[in-house]
């Protein structure tokens, strides 16, 4: 199985499961890792998704070079649209996702991890995009994502040298939420996930991650907009009704999404 789906409670843990290849995203890969985070965004017992990858050297070594090798320059095309689309998926979910990196996080695989809402990674791990220097540039929307999360001055180095830098660093810069020993890495990422799950409603979620991704990089006036457009129809639901008795009842509230 090139992709392994393992459920834990509220959180559903999505493992690239090519460890020979680094993880690679094949054609193949890409097309059943989409599938899977529309199966999670439309599975109401699920929160969180966890995206790791099996083995310790690589989290992802981005697209199968070696597929691509072959591939017409349409075809090449078509891979890298393929994976743009899961991370666009990611992006506009109403689900949390966690990427938790164990090691190689480059190219299309730094893009996945950085389109993920948070990210954790062992002390191994090694970001970068290598194709600035195969002729190219990231083509999953590295260059779109990476700015907005530590701004211009600290990407540009990323594209125009080629840098690579290590967890501590990528830490630093803002692109990680914590460092982790190899052993420790799936259960932080569990606790992260589980820490969201337990503290915020779905609804609530998906409508400030709609605001944070969105909101951000538009005019104050139609930033304004959005806000009323997605906080209003919550006031109507039994999850905002279910949170304000439980708070009142000093209970813990049971969400359901609706």
């Amino acid at each position: 199985m090139i992709l392994t789906i393992s459920q834990d409670g509220p959180v559903r843990v999505l493992t690239l499961n090519r460890p020979e290849a680094m993880n690679a995203l094949s054609d193949a890969l890409a097309t059943r890792l989409l599938e899977e985070v529309r199966a999670a965004e439309n599975d109401i017992d699920t929160r969180v998704v966890i995206v790791t990858g099996a083995g310790d050297k690589a989290f992802c070594a981005g697209a199968d070079l070696k597929e691509r090798r072959n591939m017409t320059a349409d075809e090449k095309w078509g891979q890298a649209t393929s994976l743009w689309r899961v991370n666009e998926a990611i992006w506009r979910s109403p689900k949390a996702f966690v990427a938790a990196v164990n090691g190689w996080c480059v190219g299309g695989g730094f893009e996945l991890a950085l389109y993920c809402d948070l990210r954790i990674a062992s002390e191994q791990a090694r970001f970068g995009f290598p194709e600035m220097t195969l002729g190219a540039f990231p083509g999953a929307g590295g260059a779109v994502i990476l700015p907005r999360l530590i701004g211009r001055a600290a990407a540009r180095p990323f594209f125009y040298m080629a840098r690579q830098v290590g967890s501590d660093e990528a830490k630093e810069l803002g692109i990680l939420e914590a460092v982790v020993r190899r052993e420790a890495l799936l259960p932080a990422a569990m606790e992260l996930a589980r820490k969201i799950a337990d503290s915020t409603s779905p609804l609530g979620f998906a409508g400030a991650k709609q605001l944070l991704n969105a909101g951000a990089d538009l005019p104050f006036e139609n930033a304004a907009e959005l806000n009323q457009a997605t906080r209003r129809p919550l006031e109507a639901t039994a999850d905002y009704e279910e949170g304000l008795l439980a708070h009142f009842e000093k209970r813990k509230p049971r969400f359901i999404g609706r």
